[in-house]
């Protein structure tokens, strides 16, 4: 079966996007925490809540402004970990080698420098198999996203 370039590039672009977003998830989980920890001893303070005035900017804005960014990032965590999920599934399809390279590209949080000269210094390869093997595996997940599925 061959796969459509469109479906392929599709691919790399969600794989960057992904990546993009996964070197986030670090900073909003401290971020959640620290949001958890202020809503919670604001709430059993027992300070009260029910002056408002127009001008100020009182205790319920604030607890309403950090409820709602606990929510956002809660939710961005949750999608992003469908996302990597979804990729997870894909990479059955692939070898081991090809599998290692996805892994250090795009998925490992701590492979900050991530091209395929320093994945190739790493695991021992030259480059040119690196991106081989990254090509191959790219078509594949696509294949695997993409392509009919044939019915036995």
């Amino acid at each position: 079966m061959s796969i459509e370039l469109v479906y392929i590039k599709k691919v790399e672009k969600e794989l960057e996007k992904l990546k993009k977003d996964l070197s986030k998830v670090r900073s909003w989980e401290l971020e959640i925490k620290v949001l958890k920890e202020k809503l919670n001893s604001y709430k059993s303070s027992g300070f009260s809540l029910t002056s408002r005035s127009s001008d100020v900017v009182t205790l319920d804005d604030i607890l309403a402004r950090d409820e709602t960014r606990l929510n956002t990032l809660e939710s961005n965590l949750d999608y992003i970990n469908y996302r990597l999920n979804k990729y997870k599934a894909s990479l059955n399809v692939l070898n081991d080698n090809e599998y290692e390279v996805i892994n250090r590209r795009y998925l490992s949080v701590e492979c900050k420098r991530n091209s395929y000269e320093k994945i190739a210094k790493d695991m021992h390869y030259s480059h040119m198999t690196i991106k081989r093997w990254h090509d191959s595996a790219i078509k594949k997940i696509a294949e695997y996203q993409y392509g009919s599925i044939e019915i036995a």
